[in-house]
């Protein structure tokens, strides 16, 4: 289960760990898409080198529906967490 309240405390604590992206859109000239030149630096002034994702908000309703009963085996509840995952467009 999750931390209630916490991205919020943190982001309170620390404002500086929430900062809005700035993203690089294809641009499009006589019809011919140009894309995005990766090689540049980024637009952000800020490299990462990791990416952490929290699938507590996506296994937990998995495991522990709220409007039908609980998977009967941990196979059914895998195929559960790959349609959510799925659907939220990171498989």
């Amino acid at each position: 289960m999750g931390v209630p309240s916490f991205f919020r405390w943190l982001q309170r604590k620390y404002p500086s760990v929430v900062n809005n992206a700035v993203e690089e859109r294809k641009t499009e000239i006589n019809g011919t898409e140009i894309p995005i030149d990766c090689t540049k630096p980024n637009p952000n002034n800020q490299e990462f080198d990791n990416l952490y994702l929290d699938m507590n908000g996506i296994i937990h309703p998995c495991t522990h529906p709220e409007n039908r009963p609980a998977p009967k085996s941990e196979e059914e509840m895998f195929v559960k967490r790959d349609f959510y995952v799925a659907l939220a467009g990171i498989l």
